[in-house]
């Protein structure tokens, strides 16, 4: 069974990954609206930067991954 401080270090990757994916869902809506609306250079400019944050994303699930598996 795994131990405690790796369930709360898990518990504690997710929450931060949804937390990072909600903010990325926000900043691609909010740029496709803006699309809609016409504003091209501030559908760009909410998107700037959310090539960082997917890549937090991907880094926050491979952490939790590697930690469920680190007792395999």
């Amino acid at each position: 069974m795994k131990s405690e401080t790796v369930k709360n270090a898990i518990a504690a990757n997710l929450a931060a990954l949804q937390e990072t994916l909600a903010v990325s869902m926000s900043r691609a809506a909010e740029a496709h609206e803006a699309m809609k609306a016409g504003e091209q250079n501030q559908a760009i400019g909410t998107v700037i930067g959310l090539d960082t944050e997917l890549e937090n994303a991907l880094a926050l699930y491979r952490a939790a991954i590697a930690l469920h598996q680190g007792g395999r």
